[in-house]
């Protein structure tokens, strides 16, 4: 089956767009190595793209991945809205598609489309959370040394949950579950009204000026620093 990455691209874009989330090229490139991921699960390894991803910056990236997001936006198959940013010299991107998905569905297996729509709702304006998974929880980066290329072979095909057999309950037994559920209901909603007056979280200053680095800095260069942990 051949796909044409810059719709996968657009695709990507778009579905991201449907859920109003607009995203930046550290996000968009993650989405682009998990359908790469996605699809090697079910392909014995071999990957969509055939991108030779490396653990560079921030976890997988290529520079392939960044040439084709440039290349779709100059098709016009994406747009994109630049500020100034206020913590790196260049301006900032995000993309956004105008344009509607269903076409391009169709071309695409459904083992490749409902897992990157799950991935997209969970992390498309998340971007640590993404972080973390695609470091943490992909195959190709579980035992990856930084400047190692990807091993997509180590991919593993998901494996179907087992059919639980349901078990007939008696009406005695139907009736004892309606009156515990009923219960529940009722401490639910006592806990509710003890919590309405609680503080929201606050997330202060310096956990958004975190978020906007990550998102806002240069794909091409390394990760470096120093972090201070401080507890109360």
């Amino acid at each position: 089956m051949k796909i044409d990455i810059l719709e996968l691209i657009q695709y990507i874009v778009c579905y991201a767009t449907e859920k109003e989330i607009k995203l930046s090229p550290i996000r968009l490139v993650k989405f682009l190595y998990l359908a790469d991921l996605f699809w090697a699960r079910e392909n014995e390894g071999a990957t969509l793209t055939r991108w030779p991803w490396k653990f560079v910056h921030y976890g997988p990236f290529c520079k392939e991945s960044l040439d084709a997001i440039e290349k779709t936006f100059q098709s016009e198959l994406i747009q994109r809205m630049a500020y100034e940013s206020k913590y790196v010299e260049e301006d900032y991107f995000l993309y956004w598609c105008k344009e509607d998905r269903t076409d391009i569905e169709r071309k695409l297996p459904i083992f490749l489309t409902s897992p990157l729509h799950e991935a997209i709702s969970k992390w498309g304006d998340d971007t640590f959370a993404l972080l973390d998974y695609v470091y943490f929880e992909t195959e190709p980066m579980l035992e990856a040394k930084k400047g190692d290329l990807l091993d997509f072979s180590k991919a593993k095909k998901l494996e179907k949950p087992e059919p639980i057999e349901m078990i007939k309950l008696s009406p005695k037994q139907i009736a004892k579950g309606k009156e515990i559920i009923e219960r529940l209901k009722t401490k639910y909603k006592k806990g509710l009204e003890t919590q309405a007056g609680a503080p929201e979280p606050i997330y202060d200053e310096v956990y958004q000026k975190g978020a906007k680095l990550l998102d806002e800095e240069d794909l091409q260069g390394d990760l470096s620093g120093k972090a201070e942990i401080l507890v109360d």
